[in-house]
């Protein structure tokens, strides 16, 4: 007589990848900064006076800036970084940057201000406006 049970082996086979998706995504870890952004675009949110501004760009040979002095290169803008916020440690932070720089300038900026004791940086935005019709 024939056995009758059922073969289980596609099913465990299933069952065994199901669990190796499980482990191999339950371990990731996201990489963010911690950012306390306002509650709304309506937000009376003013600038910091006088802050230190530091500007990304990516036209032209500039493409670092502080207080509207240019940097060719990142290493150059790096060292004049860490001189100014050395001598004025108080000084707020704000950073200006195009639209069309790269998120991850973005992120080493910041990383790097984090390195630097920077908790807080204000980044300045145009505020949105309405097209006409």
């Amino acid at each position: 007589m024939a056995n009758l049970a059922p073969d289980l082996t596609p099913l465990l086979d299933i069952i065994f990848i199901v669990l190796v998706f499980l482990l191999l995504t339950a371990n990731m870890r996201l990489a963010s900064l911690p950012m306390d952004l306002p509650a709304s675009e309506h937000a009376a949110a003013t600038m910091p006076t006088h802050p230190l501004t530091i500007s990304l760009s990516n036209d032209g040979p500039e493409l670092w800036g502080i207080d509207g002095e240019g940097f060719r290169t990142q290493a150059e803008f790096e060292r004049s970084l860490m001189t100014l916020l050395a001598a004025e440690s108080d000084r707020p932070v704000a950073l200006a940057s195009d639209r069309n720089v790269p998120v991850q300038r973005m992120l080493d900026l910041f990383a790097l201000l984090q390195k630097q004791g920077v908790e807080v940086a204000e980044i300045a935005l145009q505020p949105h406006t309405a097209s006409a019709p």
